[in-house]
Order: C-alpha cells, then structure tokens, then sequence
C-alpha cells in the first residue's frame, strides 16, 4: 500500500479544493465573513504531505492505513503533524490513540517545525501541551461556542496552555516512514531514548 491507495476508504481526502472562489461575490462574501480562518485558503487544507519531512499525515504499519482494522476505531493508527486549521502559524500533534484516546496536543514552543524535519534530523522530542482559542480583538472572549465565546467573523488566535501532558519523540527513517512513541504524563526531561511500545508510521 503506497500514496493514494492509503485513502480508498475515503479517497476524497487526498485534497480537498477550496469551494470559495467559485461562489458569485454575493454569495462568497457573506460567507467570508462569517469564517473564523482569516488566511488562504479560506476553506482550510488537509493535504500537507510532503516526501521526506515530518510534517503531515501518518498511518501506523500494519493498520489498514487511513480505514483501519477496527471501522468503529479507525482512527486508532493514525497520526498527523500539522498546522493548526484556524491559526496556522501554530502546530498540532494529531494521535489516534494517546493512553487509548484520540487526542490533538499542541507542541511546546511550537517546534522544531516539523517542515525542517528529516531523515538527517535524528531523534526529536515534542513536548505536548493543551491549547485554547480566543479572539484577538477580546482575549477574554476563549472557547468555540458558547456564552462569552468566540463568534462568527472573529480574528481567532490559538496559544499554548503551559502544562506539559506529555513528550512524542519522533524520528523519521525514509522518506515515507516515521518512528514514533508518545510518553504521557512525562516531560522531556523523563524521555531518552525509545522504549517498548515505538511504532513504525507510513504514507
């Protein structure tokens, strides 16, 4: 299994094309205005994929990549290093299973950026912390929904909670397979090396 055939559950995701531009201004307008992404494309971008770097999806070996063996969990090997949808400039550490939950962290210090990740890079630790949303015209307006919220049409900002939740130490092998192992509860500090339960991820 190799490239697109990782996606024939779903063989959508591949890309996905902004629907945007091919709304009449006075339908497209409107609906800009309303969206939280402020930056191109507006729609947002699944697709970030590129050979030879950290950055993007994964799919855990052995695992039926983006299906699945479990279609109730399918989830449960996937993995993905990417930029956060609303607020770019920050990253996400995207895992299908994290001490058995699905769990999306962002990454202390927001780097090394996974772009400028390699082969060459060697071993890399992420300390993964939780994150929150609020509008950059009114921080005290935090969340997505609800009273006191961010709303519709807001310049939304993401930042890094200060708690470290735990360490994903990563490096990759080749140009399409990643070594991985998250270690929750444990700072960087705590982390030197593999251990027992690092897994292998292709794309």
């Amino acid at each position: 299994m190799d490239g697109p055939s990782h996606y024939d559950r779903e063989s959508w995701k591949i890309h996905t094309v902004d629907p945007f531009p091919y709304f009449p201004p006075e339908v497209r307008d409107p609906l800009l205005a309303k969206m939280l992404r402020k930056v191109e494309p507006r729609a947002g971008k699944i697709d970030h994929d590129v050979d030879g770097r950290l950055i993007g999806n994964w799919f855990q070996q052995g695992t039926n990549a983006y299906a699945g063996t479990n279609p109730g969990k399918y989830w449960d090997g996937h993995l993905a290093i990417v930029p956060e949808t609303l607020d770019p400039t920050q990253w996400r550490f995207s895992i299908g299973n994290f001490a058995g939950e699905a769990r999306q962290f962002a990454i202390k210090g927001n780097g090394p950026d996974p772009r400028n990740i390699s082969a060459d890079t060697g071993l890399v630790k992420y300390e993964l912390t939780s994150f929150e949303y609020y509008a950059l015209s009114d921080p005290s307006r935090r969340g997505l929904g609800g009273r006191g919220g961010i709303r519709a049409g807001d310049d939304v900002v993401s930042r890094n909670l200060d708690q470290v939740l735990g360490v994903a130490l990563v490096q990759m092998t080749g140009a399409r397979t990643l070594r991985c192992e998250v270690f929750p509860g444990k700072t960087a500090a705590e982390v030197t090396g593999f251990a027992a339960s690092a897994k292998t991820y292709e794309r």
